[in-house]
């Protein structure tokens, strides 16, 4: 075996465990968050946060990257696109949070099932992408899911469209301003990083804070440690899945990334106890069965050869 092969593979093996890795993160993080939630969903928000701008601060500072904060920031255009980033990335972590913390992980779950096919739908609508026959079946059943969830349960699973299509935009804008990870969550925290600190200082005045030596609940610096814990689970998968992304195919990520919502699924179901309503099991048959379609495809199309390019230059 030759070097670059062994070199190749060992990449891939890299790349393979870190999106693993990642994935797995993302998918017993409602474990963390219920553990905390005696917290509250706002407070958690509010150190999660807090300690993202801390963790990615030390990551940027340690790659020497620190000062690219200061250079996105210069443009009107990047720092209104900011500004949208932020609004949806807190909207998706505030709905997340609160819907694990009120017994609506399977709708989260749901919605991040969805994530993928809305993903397609945006591409097309703001990025001009065609849809093959694939996707447009992939979708269609998609809808169908959702429809048969709000005639069968009698309410629209909002919990569900909002994670799906605020990760959906929130991706298509960082696509469409080619956004680095890593620079662009520091700031899109460290924006909501001032209202953060007010409201913790607020609620460390009358005593319900739930950081340091004498919070609420005499929990101590054991509570302290556990709720700094939030920027890791926030900031880790992202580096794990930044490092499998660049080393392994994109289909292979995609295939991964369903790993997240389906063990949320089973936490919901098996750990948290939360019903199952039959409604529910259709639409998530209908669901996957467009995201097997729409992974096949996909998987079809990252093996197709690339046609050579003819011309000069």
């Amino acid at each position: 075996m030759s070097v670059d092969t062994q070199a190749s593979r060992g990449q891939a093996g890299l790349g393979a465990g870190a999106a693993l890795g990642a994935f797995l993160i993302w998918g017993f993080a409602p474990l963390y968050f219920k553990a905390v939630e005696h917290v509250g969903a706002w407070q958690i928000v509010a150190h999660r946060i807090l300690w993202s701008v801390v963790m990615l601060g030390l990551l940027l500072l340690a790659l020497g990257r620190l000062h690219e904060i200061r250079d996105v920031l210069r443009s009107r255009r990047r720092f209104l696109t900011y500004c949208a980033t932020t609004a949806l990335v807190t909207a998706n972590w505030s709905v997340f949070i609160w819907a694990v913390l009120n017994g609506y992980l399977v709708q989260s779950a749901l919605g991040y099932y969805l994530s993928p096919l809305i993903n397609v739908l945006l591409g097309v609508a703001f990025l001009g992408e065609r849809l093959s026959r694939a996707q447009v079946a992939a979708a269609c059943l998609a809808g169908v899911g959702v429809l048969i969830s709000v005639i069968g349960a009698g309410e629209i699973p909002w919990i569900a469209l909002a994670l799906a299509l605020t990760w959906g935009f929130y991706g298509l804008i960082r696509k469409r301003e080619k956004i680095d990870p890593f620079v662009g969550l520091m700031v899109e925290t460290a924006f909501l990083l001032p209202v953060c600190l007010a409201y913790l200082l607020w609620l460390w005045s009358r005593g319900a804070g739930a950081f340091g030596p004498v919070a609420a609940g005499g929990e101590g610096w054991a509570m302290s440690l556990a709720i700094m814990a939030s920027g890791l689970i926030t900031g880790l998968p992202i580096v794990l899945y930044m490092i499998g992304a660049r080393h392994l195919p994109l289909s292979t990520v995609g295939l991964l990334q369903y790993l997240s919502p389906s063990i949320n699924l089973v936490l919901a179901t098996l750990v948290f106890e939360e019903p199952l309503r039959p409604a529910t099991l259709v639409t998530f048959g209908f669901i996957w069965a467009g995201l097997v379609l729409f992974t096949i495809d996909a998987t079809r199309r990252a093996r197709m050869p690339v046609a050579p390019r003819h011309g000069v230059g």
